[in-house]
């Protein structure tokens, strides 16, 4: 699913959508958007630096069609612990956000974009290939590298540790304070533990985005955004209202 790079654009543009048609919510992730902010990489950070694997830190899995669309739902039930906003901090409730957003992103960038490539033929470069293009979604924000560094938690929220969400924020950083996409895949590639060789790995780049372009067109892209922001704000909502909490809790 998507890089860092383009969930940082969409928790802008939901976080833009709060900000008109949810105010109060909008204003609390304002509050703690360096909250909000580190929430919506934490499931990466939990995935890959907490060795969770996928469907532990994402509640769904791509060869598993029976979870699609109930990551939210998936998270709430496996730790109704997080589901009450009234049992949690404001700055817990603005990282909760930050990780549904990245859950929704996902789902959307799914449906909306990869879904075309299944059934294709050596389709791991074309996935690659856009992940790189919905990088270059617009990031408006005047210093996102400042907001990275704020986030100083450590400790527990339920599963999710924040030490570790940290640290990958950290690592992460290129893909808030640079601009051109090949440095944006290199944040990758060092994610990933891959050793830069610039020549061969730059080609391979390049050739990627080539092959992925005829996948993401203008229109199928602005599909995806509006699908994103659209599931985020409404699973953010049913959060908020207290819809996901359990009898009891």
């Amino acid at each position: 699913m998507p890089r860092g790079r383009c969930h940082f654009a969409m928790l802008l543009a939901l976080q833009d959508r709060l900000d008109k048609d949810l105010s109060v919510v909008g204003e609390l992730a304002r509050r703690h958007f360096s909250d909000f902010l580190a929430g919506s990489l934490a499931p990466d950070a939990m995935r890959s630096l907490g060795k969770l694997g996928k469907f532990r830190s994402h509640f769904y899995v791509e060869d598993q069609q029976e979870t699609w669309g109930k990551s939210v739902a998936g998270m709430f039930e496996t730790h109704p612990n997080l589901s009450n906003p009234k049992h949690l901090s404001e700055p817990d409730r603005a990282f909760i956000m930050g990780y549904l957003s990245h859950l929704t992103t996902d789902e959307a960038f799914r449906d909306e974009v990869t879904i075309y490539v299944h059934g294709t033929e050596n389709w791991r470069p074309i996935i690659r290939g856009l992940w790189s293009l919905v990088d270059e979604l617009s990031v408006p924000h005047k210093d996102l590298g400042k907001e990275i560094d704020h986030f100083d938690r450590s400790g527990q929220l339920g599963f999710i540790d924040f030490d570790i969400s940290r640290i990958f924020l950290q690592r992460a950083r290129g893909w808030a304070v640079e601009t051109d996409p090949w440095k944006h895949e290199q944040v990758f590639l060092e994610l990933i533990g891959r050793n830069v060789v610039k020549a061969d790995d730059q080609s391979i780049f390049i050739e990627n985005r080539r092959l992925a372009a005829p996948f993401l067109s203008e229109e199928r892209r602005d599909s995806f955004v509006t699908d994103a922001v659209n599931r985020g704000f409404d699973e953010i909502q049913k959060f908020m209202s207290g819809l996901y909490v359990r009898d009891g809790l």
